[in-house]
């Protein structure tokens, strides 16, 4: 709040479980011993949209904040996970 007055809006976006490459590669190996279509299908069936975000969700909330029309937004922020956060259980 202390920027408010000279105009800086402070906001974040909080990104959740999005398909990356590295869920490929590291965390298949890592949680599935390599089989990426058990991971992918266990953490979709996670997510209330049904289908995991990529890097351009993430990018697109940054961009909506960082726009004119977010000139009225400060203090926030967006959780860009499909759901997963509101789900609670």
């Amino acid at each position: 709040m202390q920027y408010a007055k000279y105009g800086i809006r402070v906001n974040t976006v909080v990104p959740g479980q999005l398909h990356t490459p590295m869920v490929e590669v590291r965390l298949a190996r890592q949680r599935t011993g390599g089989d990426v279509e058990t991971l992918l299908r266990d953490r979709q069936s996670r997510i209330p949209l049904g289908f995991m975000g990529d890097g351009r969700d993430t990018a697109y909330a940054a961009l909506f904040l960082a726009s004119e029309e977010a000139r009225f937004i400060t203090g926030t922020e967006i959780v860009v996970d499909g759901g997963m956060t509101a789900r609670c259980d």
